[in-house]
């Protein structure tokens, strides 16, 4: 299933959304948590849905799908997760469309059911997706961090139960 230009228009205006949103409630230590891997545009949009088509994957078509309740659809957008090896372009892409569905979905389906449905992914997955939504909290200010890691564990402690361990077995979010 091809992007369309009105489904790059809703994924777009709801990153901006998303970012404008972060900005309005960023954290008391004054970092923005709307963007953690950055401003995203069609170009980037455009770069990762032609990466996941060479993977055989309708990544977008299933996002799609996900935002309309369907949960299989997620659990395949959250199994993609795995294709990558580093942070580059299309992870951080692909970052920012998972940190934002967690931002809208947990309206939709509540916090905890969407930490459940990520609970429920196999292993690998389930750490690459919680380590790409804990990546937020990883990029406050030093001195910040560890209140912002702490909120975050708190606001969603199924997502986050107390022996997460950001990166742990997960390369591209391993400090090197």
């Amino acid at each position: 299933m091809a992007l369309t230009k009105e489904m790059k228009k809703l994924i777009l205006t709801l990153l901006a959304l998303f970012s404008a949103v972060g900005a309005i409630h960023a954290q008391p230590t004054g970092f923005n948590t709307g963007m953690p891997f950055g401003l995203i545009g069609p170009k980037e949009l455009d770069h990762l849905e032609a990466y996941a088509k060479k993977e055989g994957v309708d990544l977008m078509g299933d996002m799609k799908r996900a935002y309309q309740k369907d949960e299989v659809a997620l659990g395949r957008v959250f199994a993609f997760s795995l294709k990558f090896k580093k942070l580059d372009r299309d992870a951080k892409t692909y970052g920012q469309i998972i940190y934002s569905s967690l931002l809208n979905l947990a309206g939709t389906y509540g916090v905890e059911r969407y930490s459940l449905l990520v609970a429920a992914q196999p292993e690998a997955v389930r750490q690459r997706i919680r380590d790409f939504i804990y990546y937020d909290a990883t990029q406050a200010p030093k001195k910040h961090r560890k209140e912002a890691e702490a909120s975050a564990r708190k606001s969603a402690p199924i997502l986050f139960p107390s022996d997460y361990v950001f990166g742990a077995g997960n390369a591209i979010f391993t400090k090197g």
